[in-house]
């Protein structure tokens, strides 16, 4: 007699991070190991985890009866985001150090796994080991409410979803506008304006000054920090104003400085960032 076994896999629980300087939030900055004693764990309950671009998902057998004694009390996962973005500290407002452990943990009746709506600085230590990484502590099942003899109602209380959220950094944007362009012969008269917007940003000239290639170049720095962003979410234009009536456009959008060029200075105590345009 042949026995036919189709196994219906159901999602147990899942880990997300999220970052505000990507246009659709979603962060494949880290990858994500476990410590020795949930990879046991996760063997003896014969669940399954599996990565994506920027979670984790752990994946039980749906038709495996969980509903005995054997299965009862709490598990205590720990999982580990190992940051593979070098330049994810330029862009990420966390504290400046490149060895720092992230703290994450679950609290009752929140999916974030931290106590604010972001990853703040203070889940944030210094860390003898190299890089970013990101420690998450999850304990389940602590009414064997999954597993055990009181889980027979599991199937309302899954997926258990958890999210990290991370925010942008912000800082002093500087462009350089340089080239053979007549224009720059008429640099008193340039300007990087926001149009149509309600608050808009203002840039403000420091004149001309020496670029690292020797030549001149027209610097501008904004008025306030601004977010560092992916992709502009707001259009800064460079433009040519002589008078109130005349107006030339010479680039319509800017684009957002890369964040690979952000430095701290101490003198200051502000972080810039800046682009280069040829005109």
């Amino acid at each position: 007699m042949q026995i036919n076994y189709t196994v219906q896999f159901q999602e147990l629980l899942s880990i997300s991070i999220f970052h505000s300087y990507y246009s659709h939030n979603n962060c494949g900055d880290f990858s994500f190991e476990m410590n020795n004693e949930t990879s046991l764990i996760l063997r003896e309950y014969g669940i399954v985890s599996k990565q994506e671009s920027n979670k984790i998902i752990l994946i039980i057998d749906a038709n495996k009866d969980f509903n005995h004694f054997c299965y009862s009390g709490a598990l205590n996962l720990t999982f580990y985001l190992k940051n593979k973005n070098p330049q994810f500290l330029n862009f990420t407002d966390l504290p400046f150090i490149s060895n720092q452990l992230i703290e994450l943990e679950y609290t009752p009746g929140r999916e974030l796994l931290h106590p604010t709506d972001i990853v703040s600085i203070e889940i944030c230590r210094e860390s003898d080991d190299a890089g970013i990484i990101g420690k998450v502590c999850i304990s389940i099942n602590k009414e064997n409410e999954l597993f055990g003899l009181n889980s027979v109602k599991k199937n309302n209380l899954l997926p258990i979803k958890h999210a990290i959220q991370f925010k942008e950094r912000n800082v002093y944007w500087k462009y350089f506008i340089y080239g053979p362009s007549r224009y720059m012969e008429e640099a008193d008269y340039l300007c990087i304006v926001e149009k149509n917007q309600i608050n808009s940003i203002t840039f403000i000239s420091k004149g001309m000054v020496k670029l690292p290639n020797g030549r001149n170049g027209l610097l501008f720095i904004s008025e306030n920090s601004l977010p560092l962003k992916e992709r502009p979410t707001k259009i800064l234009g460079l433009y040519l104003n002589k008078n109130k009536n005349t107006e030339n456009q010479l680039i319509k959008s800017l684009p957002c400085p890369n964040p690979t060029s952000v430095q701290y200075d101490k003198k200051e105590d502000k972080f810039f960032v800046q682009e280069f345009i040829f005109i």
